[in-house]
């Protein structure tokens, strides 16, 4: 297990996925990240690469050729290697090799950032062209939260702060695909949590005023604010009523529209990058 400490935050993570698996507050000394609970869900934060989201039957297409891939791809389930650390940042590297071109053909580097700055943490995602050839990936965060904060709060005690008053139309799923169709959620600034608003499964939002969204408690003052600038959707999920967490999912990428698998490079929402090229993105997760 890898740590990193300052006054505010002791924060633990794992070269397998590069993952998150701990953020304690040192004010409140509460945790707030889930513990991957199996019963509810057996993560803490996957980094979602080189697909984001459900492919049409786990495939896609290069040239013409299928290739297979789980949900949200494989990275959460490689291990990573540690190139630098210090007490309060770590970056953590995954390059190609022969047994993900079986099912990623690109030669790629990913290289995972944490930092922390007082009571945040910076998350850093970084991803090298190492190829012949444009490469098309995307990525994004998957953080569970625990909801609630404090022994005695139930859910519904909750609410999701936005940085602006936002026209919240959820991209409607059909079953793990998109459905091609939008729901009217609220225009709000705030919003209410309970477990009805993820009857089917994800929240998902695209092009929102201001990204940033805080999860508060209408009975304490704790809070946990996700800011993730340029990201174009974020997902907020729950998998099922009395579940005590609640994800806040920044993402470059998305689903699959029911239909067809596709071409890599045709597929919604997906990253190009030319040969030599990189691509680099930061959220921040502020514990107070």
């Amino acid at each position: 297990m890898l740590k990193l400490e300052n006054d505010a935050l002791l924060v633990e993570l794992k070269e397998d996925g590069a993952e998150l698996t701990r953020i304690f507050d040192k004010n409140s000394e509460k945790e707030f990240l889930w513990h991957a609970d199996g019963a509810f869900w057996g993560r803490h934060s996957p980094v979602l690469f080189p697909t984001v989201g459900r492919l049409v039957e786990d495939t896609y297409l290069v040239d013409g050729k299928p290739f297979h891939l789980g949900q949200h791809g494989f990275a959460r389930d490689r291990i990573f290697q540690v190139t630098d650390q210090s007490e309060q940042s770590i970056t953590l590297r995954l390059e190609a090799d022969e047994e993900s071109l079986l099912i990623y053909p690109f030669r790629f580097a990913l290289e995972i950032s944490y930092r922390l700055e007082g009571g945040t943490i910076h998350v850093g995602y970084h991803v090298v062209n190492l190829d012949d050839k444009t490469i098309y990936f995307s990525i994004g965060a998957h953080p569970a939260f625990n909801v609630p904060f404090v022994e005695g709060e139930v859910f519904e005690d909750y609410y999701l702060e936005f940085g602006a008053t936002e026209q919240l139309d959820t991209l409607a799923l059909s079953g793990p695909y998109l459905s091609g169709e939008k729901k009217k959620i609220a225009d709000a600034k705030k919003l209410a949590l309970n477990y009805d608003l993820f009857a089917n499964d994800a929240l998902i939002f695209e092009g929102l005023t201001k990204n940033e969204i805080t999860i508060r408690s209408r009975k304490n003052r704790h809070f946990v604010k996700v800011a993730f600038p340029n990201f174009k959707y974020v997902g907020i999920w729950t998998p099922k009523p009395g579940t005590p967490f609640l994800c806040i999912e920044p993402w470059f990428g998305i689903a699959d529209t029911k239909g067809a698998s596709v071409e890599l490079q045709d597929k919604k929402a997906m990253e190009e990058l030319a040969v030599g090229n990189d691509f680099s993105s930061e959220y921040t997760i502020t514990i107070g």
